[in-house]
């Protein structure tokens, strides 16, 4: 039987599923350019057909290709963050369905008794490679025909004559370029993760810094140092963060996301804190010694504060 949970992105609650809702399907990793377009049409096909309908989004609770793939897949955002860009967006609620309690449903079946049937669908959108069901054999034209309601399919969307996609964004941030990926995201890519303990290297020359191990899952930028804003609580700093696994000091095998803040002084040890990528400055690189690595952090330091 298929699992799916109906949540408000009002409350962030578990809510009974509406008794209409038109629908945006997809995976949504990241919530690019792309998907924007997709969420915005559904809105606009639920204020034109069913003005009274709820305008939500269909989709797994882990990323399909996390049981298709035989390789992991990073991805671009955790839950939360695809939740709280939802909500910003302006859709209503999310259907959150585990993959393998619908994988096996042919489309026919996924279309009348998880659309239909469960989901209250009177609409959706999706985009032109949407793929559905055992196999993936259904196809965006297969949902038009079988959904019997209005179904709108976005055409790909290119910036720069490429197509949109979270495979290109992943490319850009392994490649370190943030900035592109960033406009293809609407927002700078970002990590929230609690502070945790290091070796106090910072501290011993002179530049202490915050240390956050990267959420399971997502994507790693290439190794390097960053210029970074650092949000903790409602404020905001610029960090110079280094991402990689510190050859100078103490090469290891877990990547290492430790950055400096400029103009604060505390202890956030346990907080949380939103680290977003803004500008590479460097690759990562191993020096003779701590006064050659103490030297460049400063040089590091400088550069953000020109920016």
């Amino acid at each position: 039987m298929a699992q799916i949970e109906c949540i408000s992105l009002y409350t962030g609650n578990t809510v009974e599923i509406p008794e209409e809702s038109v629908l945006c399907l997809g995976n949504f990793d990241g919530v690019h350019l792309a998907h924007r377009t997709l969420l915005q049409t559904a809105l606009q096909l639920r204020d034109q057909v069913h003005p009274n309908a709820v305008c939500g989004v269909f989709c797994f609770r882990e990323h399909s290709a996390d049981y298709l793939s035989n390789s992991s897949v990073p991805h671009l955002c955790t839950t939360a963050q695809k939740l709280e860009r939802f909500r910003d967006i302006g859709m209503d609620v999310v259907f959150l369905a585990d993959f393998p309690s619908i994988r096996s449903l042919s489309p026919q079946a996924f279309v009348q008794t998880v659309l239909k049937d469960l989901c209250h669908c009177v609409g959706a959108v999706c985009g032109f490679n949407y793929r559905f069901g055992k196999n993936a054999m259904g196809t965006a034209q297969d949902l038009s025909a079988l959904l019997d309601a209005p179904v709108r399919i976005c055409d790909e969307f290119l910036v720069d004559g490429q197509t949109v996609s979270s495979t290109q964004i992943r490319t850009l941030l392994a490649n370190g370029d943030v900035e592109h990926a960033a406009k293809l995201l609407t927002l700078p890519y970002s990590i929230t993760a609690p502070v945790i303990h290091g070796k106090a290297l910072g501290r011993k020359l002179g530049t202490p810094t915050v240390n956050q191990a990267f959420p399971k899952g997502l994507q790693i930028p290439k190794h390097g140092v960053y210029l970074t804003d650092c949000r903790i609580g409602q404020k905001h700093y610029r960090g110079v963060t280094n991402v990689g696994v510190r050859p100078t000091v103490d090469i290891q095998a877990q990547v290492n996301c430790e950055t400096y803040l400029l103009d604060f002084t505390g202890d956030v040890y346990g907080e949380e804190i939103e680290t977003s990528f803004l500008r590479f400055l460097r690759p990562e690189q191993k020096f003779q010694n701590q006064e050659e690595l103490r030297n460049q952090i400063l040089l590091d330091i400088e550069a953000a504060k020109q920016f």
